[in-house]
């Protein structure tokens, strides 16, 4: 979910990163990609936690997550469980009452953007496990939240399409634990080295995205739930980059969710404009296998991003999010591979509805 941005200027952010990083070349792997690493991916995830397991996440609704908490705490009492959520609102088994009396190892998320105020959706999704155990310790940076679509598909039979990095380097892990801290107390993010290959809204998301952006010679390929921009032809402006692209010879190919409006129940996003403005100048394709919940860009089949940013100025901006950008030539082939599958499926399905409409 990416809400409508703000309607004034971003406060001015003190950071500025003109280079970018290297991508994650090691201690980085693929995890899962969803739907077709289920639920199953993350009841892994929590049963490895013995020491420590904490998670900040927007969305949780799914039951059979909340009781994989509460079972791996039962079963290490000693386990530093924490969670920091957006929504007001869990599964049944963290309240059984109904009266939004949680555990006390559930805590709302209070992230500050550098201004001060509070970021307008705390949209990120990652786990750490066991933080301070050498050798043990890791970090998952996900698109996915905590929702039966999200992980393998709901019962009206819609499943998202989705990535679960897993990152084990040191550096990245002791950031990401004092990002968790500062969202958890409603304090400033710590300062991010420009070597550091975590994208942080709203740090440095701001500029290395679009950065990111420019950097392709020949070719992009974007999944995303939302693209869109505040209004004005602005330096920042994403798909006035797509299209700057697209015409100095990039094959830009760009994924999205079903155009709203869609027929009632089925998912869809309001990227009607960007389709209008980007087509045919882009190749954009709005008819994936999977409802394109993923958040993952790749440049020039060697560079790539994943992670909970759209790409619009809310998220990387108003927004707490987080993402990586990756090298691991193993990763970036194989979330290739996923794209070319996706939108090799989406031309085909787009074909036949095409074929409909004549």
């Amino acid at each position: 979910m990416d809400p409508h941005w703000p309607h004034h200027a971003p406060a001015k952010n003190p950071f500025h990163f003109p280079v970018l990083p290297a991508g994650a070349g090691s201690h980085i792997s693929l995890a899962g990609i969803q739907p077709d690493a289920g639920i199953k991916i993350i009841q892994d995830i929590i049963a490895s936690a013995t020491k420590s397991l904490w998670i900040e996440m927007y969305l949780f609704d799914n039951d059979h997550v909340a009781q994989m908490l509460l079972r791996q705490k039962a079963a290490h009492p000693g386990l530093d469980l924490r969670l920091l959520c957006h929504q007001p609102d869990l599964p049944p088994s963290l309240d059984s009452n109904g009266t939004r009396r949680f555990p006390a190892w559930v805590a709302p998320n209070r992230a500050i953007r550098t201004d001060g105020q509070p970021v307008s959706v705390h949209h990120a999704k990652f786990i750490l496990v066991d933080a301070d155990v050498p050798g043990k310790a890791k970090a998952y940076i996900m698109t996915a939240n905590f929702t039966a679509q999200a992980l393998g598909g709901n019962h009206a039979g819609y499943a998202n399409r989705e990535y679960i990095i897993c990152d084990t380097d040191p550096h990245d892990i002791a950031l990401l634990k004092a990002i968790f801290l500062a969202d958890q107390a409603g304090r400033p993010l710590p300062a991010i080295p420009e070597t550091s290959n975590l994208i942080v809204s709203d740090i440095n998301a701001l500029s290395l995205l679009p950065l990111l952006l420019r950097t392709a010679k020949h070719s992009l390929a974007i999944q995303v739930e939302y693209l869109n921009d505040p209004p004005g032809q602005g330096a920042l402006n994403l798909k006035q980059i797509l299209l700057h692209s697209a015409q100095s010879g990039v094959a830009v190919q760009l994924m999205l969710p079903p155009l709203s409006p869609q027929p009632l129940g089925a998912p869809s996003a309001d990227n009607n404009e960007t389709y209008r403005i980007l087509s045919p100048a882009v190749a954009v394709n709005v008819t994936p296998p999977y409802f394109m919940h993923a958040k993952m860009i790749i440049v020039d089949r060697h560079l790539a991003f994943v992670g909970s940013q759209n790409l619009s100025h809310q998220s990387l901006h108003y927004s707490r999010e987080v993402g990586i950008l990756i090298s691991n030539a193993n990763v970036v082939s194989h979330l290739l591979t996923t794209f070319n599958a996706d939108w090799k499926h989406a031309q085909a399905q787009a074909a036949k509805v095409h074929h409909r409409h004549l």
